[in-house]
């Protein structure tokens, strides 16, 4: 499996485990959040619809890669018609929330990197998107991936990369 894509709420681990598995399998990592913001010191800036359908084009254009992200517009569906595998990371709501909280505080601490600046507006609104996922993003990502539903995998484990380690090892016992 060359083409990988990671989904999730916000908390649900999906960068952590996204870096570990492209550092183990070597294989490219594309933050959604990186084709839709343009990173600046002095604020983000948004990529129009058009500039992000283009960076997410070259990453297609690769042998292999990893796509993670929250993202459910219309516009990452080649991403999901090309993907061999759709991973749905979704631990528990309560897991998350502490992982949103402690992810916050490490970063203003400067103890975690971020690709955005970490503020109060900012942890709320990663509070709301997390409650929003199950009943909004969830349904949105399975209308996206209609026309293939055997790609999908929901892991629902803490440790989604050991979770995702065994479902490999059983998928290259039986193909």
């Amino acid at each position: 499996m060359k083409k990988i894509m990671i989904c999730g709420p916000v908390g649900s681990g999906k960068t952590t485990f996204a870096k570990k598995l492209a550092a183990k399998e070597k294989i490219q990592l594309v933050e959604l959040d990186n084709l839709i913001w343009e990173r600046n010191p002095r604020g983000d800036k948004r990529f129009t619809k058009e500039q992000s359908i283009q960076l997410l084009q070259g990453t297609l254009a690769t042998e292999s890669w990893i796509i993670e992200g929250t993202t459910t517009q219309d516009w990452i569906k080649p991403a999901v018609a090309q993907a061999d595998i759709i991973l749905l990371l979704l631990p528990p709501y309560h897991v998350r929330l502490y992982r949103i909280f402690s992810r916050f505080i490490k970063q203003k601490r400067n103890v975690e990197q971020a690709n955005y600046t970490p503020t109060f507006q900012l942890l709320k609104q990663m509070i709301v998107w997390n409650h929003h996922y199950e009943q909004k993003n969830i349904f949105e990502l399975k209308r996206l991936n209609d026309s293939f539903p055997d790609k999908i995998i929901v892991l629902k484990e803490l440790d989604a990369y050991a979770a995702y380690k065994i479902i490999i090892r059983d998928y290259n016992k039986n193909y």
